[in-house]
């Protein structure tokens, strides 16, 4: 009989092997350096102040997916599928192309609609316009990400996220100081380009072109827009709570500030289920095809990530007053939130986020797309149900109900992948 660690160490040694240890510790750079910024910001700007501008970022949050119509998305898994080292380079070239050509027309898209987007909470459209494009300099930084994972070169993926925290702390606080919460939407806009373009240029990435995706990639665009689309869903979900906060029950912007800051926390512990789901993309995509070997992927990370999440999530419960006080003595209102929202937490890093990317890196992106179609309703019609009643708690409510629920559908599907003839 094998020891209890026996697998579990043998699955974080093939782990760390594909540069599992640098994703993780610079996805973590991120989080805690975006917490850094927020402070700086929240410390500095108003309550009020910081409201308008979480309204607007968690708006322009839903779009960002679709900044490039998938071309990110796509290429990525894509590349595993190429003949060649120069197909895979040109793939990336007419993918980039197009993916920004895509991203600035949503830019300026969302830079028009301001104004309406805003009607609810009207100061936020000026910190809008400027948010808007952020599709583009994201679309550029994940591009040049994708191109990194494609290679087998997570290092300088993580670099590159690495990069982008140390310039975030340093706009956020530079900006704010001089520009107010418009300074800070600013170095939130430009963090991502200057981060990324050294690696670009490293990588050979500036080239771009426009050739015909389809004749290097079939169903390249299908299933781009699918995971795009699925994508904007997932962020629409992480946004509709706040949205109908605005249209149901919002007394005034420091109570939606409160709400905001309480996700930050449980959003960050995150970092987990993403960075090993962004690892080992490549790796699964390769195995779209061996059923088996997948389910004892996932079993294998359950066993090994699973009980590190459980730990992780109830230690950052029992602390969560102190934490929430590092942002300001007014948000320590939001404990009860934060816990609640931590309970949800643990059923999108066990099942949502996980059992999500391994469905798309198997080229399952449309049934992402409907799986998130019917999550945001159910999450819409639950929140216009509960925060009349309960306000900031009922919204609390459904979205940690909703991160369970749509996670085990997406298991349910992961079955019928493996099952499947």
């Amino acid at each position: 009989m094998k020891p209890f660690w026996s697998d579990r160490i043998d699955y974080l040694r093939r782990f760390l092997a594909r540069d599992g240890l640098w994703m993780m510790a610079s996805q973590g750079t991120v989080k805690v350096l975006g917490f850094v910024a927020v402070v700086l910001v929240t410390r500095t700007a108003s309550e009020t102040e910081y409201g308008w501008y979480a309204y607007a970022m968690g708006l322009v949050a839903t779009a960002v997916p679709f900044m490039g119509f998938g071309a990110y998305q796509a290429f990525v898994r894509f590349s595993v599928l190429t003949a060649s080292a120069e197909e895979r380079v040109e793939l990336h070239r007419r993918a980039t192309g197009w993916g920004l050509t895509g991203a600035v027309g949503l830019a300026s898209l969302l830079t028009l609609a301001a104004p309406w987007i805003c009607a609810d909470v009207p100061e936020s459209a000026a910190v809008m316009r400027l948010l808007a494009w952020v599709t583009v300099s994201t679309f550029w930084m994940e591009h040049v990400k994708g191109l990194a994972r494609a290679l087998n070169d997570n290092r300088t993926c993580a670099q590159v996220d690495l990069a982008f925290a140390a310039l975030m702390v340093f706009g956020a606080g530079v900006g704010v100081h001089f520009g107010g919460i418009q300074g800070y939407a600013l170095a939130v806009v430009l963090s991502p380009f200057l981060a990324a373009l050294p690696f670009g240029m490293k990588l050979g990435a500036l080239r771009m072109s426009w050739g015909r995706l389809s004749e290097l990639a079939p169903g390249f665009w299908p299933y781009g827009v699918h995971t795009a689309l699925g994508g904007v869903l997932a962020k629409g979900f992480y946004a509709v709570d706040v949205f109908l906060i605005g249209r149901l029950w919002l007394e005034d912007a420091e109570a939606l500030a409160v709400y905001r800051v309480a996700w930050l926390i449980p959003l960050a512990t995150h970092v987990l289920p993403t960075a090993v789901a962004a690892t080992d993309f490549v790796r699964n995509a390769s195995k779209h095809d061996q059923g088996q070997e997948i389910w004892s992927y996932l079993v294998g990370y359950w066993r090994t990530f699973g009980w590190i999440s459980a730990v992780a999530l109830g230690v950052v419960a029992w602390a969560a007053p102190w934490l929430l006080e590092v942002f300001g003595p007014r948000y320590v209102d939001g404990v009860g939130l934060m816990r609640v929202l931590l309970v949800g937490s643990l059923g999108a890093h066990l099942l949502r986020i996980p059992l999500g990317n391994l469905l798309s890196a198997l080229g399952r992106a449309n049934w992402n797309t409907w799986t998130n179609i019917a999550v945001l309703v159910v999450t819409a019609l639950g929140c216009m149900w509960r925060i009349p009643e309960l306000g900031l708690m009922g919204a609390a409510q459904v979205m940690a109900a909703m991160m369970w629920g749509s996670g085990l559908l997406s298991l349910a599907l992961l079955k019928r992948h493996i099952n499947r003839p």
